[in-house]
C-alpha cells in the first residue's frame, strides 16, 4: 500500500476498529517504512511535546497572592474584633467615674442608708455591687459591708439605664451582735469613700 493510504487508515487502526486484513498490511508497511512509523508514533502519542511546567515565578506569584490574601482576612478579622471590644467597653463594661463627675447624698432613716448618686457626664450610670462580710481569726463576724464601683457607659438607646442610681443598706440595730459594724465603700476613680455605721468617712 501507498503510504498515503497507510496515512488515512492509521487513525482507524489505533482506535482498534480496522480489520484483521487491514491491521496486517499497515504493520507490515510501518515495518519496512520509517516515515510512517514516526508518523504513527506521533498519531498514537508516543512522540509528545514537553509540556512546559510554571516556573518560579509563576509558583512565588501565586504563594505571595495567598499570603496576601491571608493578611487582608487577618487584619478584616482583627478589626472586627477590635470593634466589638470598643463597643463592649462603651455600652456594656463601662468607665470608672471620678468622683468631680458625680453627685452624692445620703440620709439615714429607721436604722436605714440610702445613698443618691447622680452621674454629672452625661453618660448612663453603671456599676458593681457586691456584700462583703468580714470574719475575726476564730471565725465570728465583727463586720458586714456592701462596696459599690461606679461605671459610666454611653447612653443605649435599647436600654435606658439613666443617669442616677439609688443605693440602700440596712445599718445594725438593737438586736445585732454586739462589736459587728457595717461599713459601705464606694470606690471612685480617684478616691475611696465609705460610711461606717452610717457616718461618713473620707
Amino acid at each position: 500500500m501507498k503510504c498515503d493510504i497507510i496515512r488515512d487508515l492509521l487513525p482507524t487502526y489505533i482506535e482498534g476498529l480496522a480489520s484483521a486484513a487491514s491491521n496486517e498490511e499497515i504493520e507490515k508497511h510501518l515495518a519496512g517504512c520509517e516515515e510512517c512509523r514516526t508518523f504513527h508514533s506521533e498519531m498514537a502519542g508516543e512522540i509528545r511535546e514537553e509540556v512546559p511546567i510554571a516556573g518560579d515565578k509563576e509558583v512565588d506569584c501565586l504563594k505571595k497572592v495567598r499570603i496576601s490574601y491571608i493578611r487582608r482576612a487577618a487584619v478584616a478579622v482583627g478589626s472586627a474584633v477590635v470593634c466589638l471590644l470598643v463597643l463592649i467597653s462603651l455600652f456594656a463594661v463601662g468607665f470608672s467615674v471620678s468622683s468631680q463627675d458625680m453627685d452624692m447624698t445620703y440620709e439615714v432613716k429607721d436604722n436605714h442608708l440610702e445613698i443618691h448618686f447622680q452621674l454629672k457626664n452625661g453618660h448612663d450610670l453603671l456599676g458593681s455591687y457586691t456584700p462583703e462580710i468580714t470574719y475575726d481569726e476564730n471565725h465570728q463576724v465583727i463586720g458586714t459591708g456592701q462596696r459599690y464601683r461606679p461605671t459610666w457607659v454611653f447612653h443605649n438607646p435599647f436600654d435606658d439605664v439613666g443617669s442616677t442610681f439609688t443605693m440602700g443598706s440596712e445599718l445594725p440595730g438593737p438586736n445585732s451582735p454586739a462589736g459587728v459594724t457595717h461599713t459601705v465603700t464606694i470606690e471612685f476613680a480617684d478616691k475611696t469613700v465609705q460610711f461606717i455605721d452610717g457616718r461618713l468617712v473620707e
